[in-house]
């Protein structure tokens, strides 16, 4: 393929070439090798929105992410969101795992439908690498205006939702859902755009690095 035609598709968020993989600039590393490697930019992809079923919180489902909101945070000009999370941040701990503070936005709503309206915005706004939405109930309609969003402004957008949602279609770029077993996190990709689903299992103990401390994980009962 000619090189300028390569970099202009490169580009255009909205468009995807079957598994074509790109390793620059359009994806932040997970900080989990077996993870990169089952996502088709090597990383959580920029201009998209990946959604995390959870089985219940406690899981490991939010120190999955602090590799890549330490990469995003110490970034030069780059912020991350927080939107609407079910329980109030522990500042010290989000240092601990190196997020810088300062770069990080905490967004309070009173009902699913303004977290969604505000993470549209956000994500909109170009100013954000990075935006993590909490939700109990959203529609295939209203994850595809995140989707569009994401798409806009070049945003890795995540949103964590119940298990149940699973069994509700949704167009959005990756899909997966969480669940604690044997002291793994289990990651059933269901659905990844220009990818295949696969399960990928990470260690409890694999979070200490990026956590800077051993943090528990609610084991089944």
């Amino acid at each position: 393929m000619d090189p300028a035609l390569d970099e202009l598709l490169k580009a255009q968020p909205a468009l995807w070439r079957g598994s074509d993989r790109y390793n620059d600039a359009t994806a932040i590393p997970t900080g989990f090798p077996t993870l990169d490697a089952a996502l088709p930019s090597r990383g959580w992809g920029l201009g998209g929105v990946t959604e995390l079923m959870v089985e219940r919180p406690g899981i490991g489902e939010v120190s999955l992410l602090l590799h890549a909101l330490k990469h995003v945070t110490r970034e030069d000009g780059q912020w991350a969101a927080f939107i609407k999370p079910p329980y109030v941040p522990y500042a010290p701990a989000l240092a601990n795992a190196g997020i810088r503070l300062d770069r990080l936005l905490i967004v309070e709503s009173k009902s699913d439908n303004d977290t969604l309206w505000a993470a549209e915005q956000i994500l909109r706004t170009r100013l954000f690498t990075a935006v993590v939405v909490w939700v109990n109930k959203s529609s295939a309609q209203k994850q595809r205006r995140l989707q569009l969003a994401a798409e806009t402004g070049r945003t890795w957008a995540v949103v964590y939702r119940p298990a149940h949602a699973t069994r509700e279609h949704s167009p959005v770029s990756v899909r997966m859902a969480l669940s604690l077993k044997h002291s793994r996190l289990m990651l059933d990709l269901i659905k990844v755009r220009g990818g295949s689903a696969s399960t990928v299992a990470i260690r409890l103990d694999a979070f200490d690095a990026a956590q800077g401390a051993e943090w528990p994980a609610c084991e089944s009962s």
